[in-house]
């Protein structure tokens, strides 16, 4: 009998209360989940064109850099590579124009030589060196659907940003020649203003030949690097450090140099403001590592250097696989200043040209190799008033 009553019971139809409730949770539940999926477009929509923005800013704010040229030539050029981005938007379907798009330049604060704490303005002025970075800046305006059903507004600036510089670069073991050359005057900064390089050269001449090692007697100027006869006696390196030290640096013993010579590893890495531990005596023997360095280079032209007499100075066609185009650090030489207060401060890296054939005898002749300017990793450098190795980076 119990089993008969429970069995109608389940047969009863609902009552009309509970069928009004079940479609009222329905029509809410329908409401919520359309909601749901309606705010999930437009979080895809915004994420999607935030990640197209980044992009942009990215390539935009590397390629700008990699302009800068210390000139305001190179101010206009990383504008035109900002503004000639093929990069779009909302699924490439939009471009990034100047209403919506922010090119600023930004300058050092500190010596430190990096984008941290810059300055940024859309409107440099001279000097144009100073100009190392660059901050792109991105805010298109994304239409929302579902979002302003919450009170939201109809549309969503979305903000992408990114800051690229041409950033000093520390060298790896066995990226430099155990060879240091001596700065004819320091670079011009924010702390060395007067009595130094405004072109960031080291007061060298692009295509002039100088010293990176030297005899311990020069006799005059008549076994001088042309380069270094300029302003004679100043960089008789003969008068001014002991006859032992020849512009080794760091190693001591002749088979580590020569193995350095010949792109083996050195026992440290070396970056801008580290201090060289000069070395001693002529080793002449390393002139063996020099000239078989230079064989395996496809490049035998003998080039000739310019002359001081004829600047500006203009780099030689050196097109080889870089056995003889080679990286320096550029010191600050044995006397201190107020800039500079520890002798043989690594000011910078600079690219040199060696010849094909250097003397394995005698002594008291010099090795010279021709000035070629700044090493670059991706842009043209000679900003900041500093020469030497460069690599262009995000920053932000």
């Amino acid at each position: 009998m119990k089993a008969l009553e429970a069995k109608l019971i389940r047969r009863l139809p609902a009552k009309k209360g509970q069928r009004g409730f079940t479609l009222a949770v329905t029509a809410a539940g329908l409401f919520m989940l359309v909601g749901m999926l309606g705010l999930a477009v437009d979080v895809g929509r915004i994420y999607i064109v935030k990640s197209e923005g980044q992009a942009y800013a990215d390539l935009g704010a590397i390629t700008a850099a990699r302009a800068l040229d210390g000139k305001s030539t190179g101010i206009t050029a990383a504008r035109t590579a900002v503004s000639n981005s093929t990069n779009k938007w909302l699924f490439g379907t939009k471009s990034f124009t100047d209403g919506i798009r922010t090119v600023e330049f930004g300058t050092k604060t500190s010596n430190s030589l990096t984008c941290s704490g810059a300055t940024y303005t859309a409107s440099p002025s001279s000097p144009y060196t100073n100009y190392g970075c660059v901050r792109v800046t991105v805010t298109p305006a994304v239409d929302m659907s579902f979002m302003p059903i919450f009170g939201t507004s109809y549309t969503q600036t979305v903000t992408s940003q990114a800051v690229a510089g041409v950033i000093p670069e520390s060298f790896p073991l066995g990226g430099y020649m155990p060879f240091t050359p001596f700065a004819h005057m320091p670079n011009c900064s924010l702390t060395v203003t007067t009595g130094c390089d405004s072109t960031g050269n080291y007061g060298m001449l692009i295509g002039e030949e100088y010293g990176f090692r030297w005899p311990g007697n020069l006799n005059g100027q008549g076994n001088a690097c042309e380069g270094d006869r300029v302003s004679w006696p100043a960089y008789n390196f003969s008068d001014t450090v002991s006859g032992s030290t020849r512009g080794y640096f760091e190693l001591q013993a002749a088979s580590a140099i020569g193995d350095a010579i010949l792109g083996a590893i050195q026992t440290q890495p070396l970056s801008v403001g580290d201090v060289l531990n000069m070395t001693n005596g002529s080793k002449q023997a390393e002139a063996n590592a020099l000239n078989l360095r230079t064989s395996y280079d496809i490049d035998q032209t003998n080039y000739v250097a310019v002359t001081p007499s004829t600047p500006p100075g203009v780099a030689p066609g050196y097109y080889g696989n870089n056995m003889r185009e080679v990286v320096m650090p550029v010191n600050s030489g044995p006397f201190t200043s107020a800039a500079y207060p520890t002798p043989y401060t690594v000011l910078g890296f600079a690219s040199f040209l060696l010849y094909t054939n250097y003397t394995t005898g005698g002594g008291n002749q010099p090795w010279c190799a021709i000035y070629m300017g700044s090493s670059t990793a991706g842009g043209t450098g000679g900003v900041f008033g500093v020469a030497g190795a460069f690599v262009v980076r995000l920053t932000q």
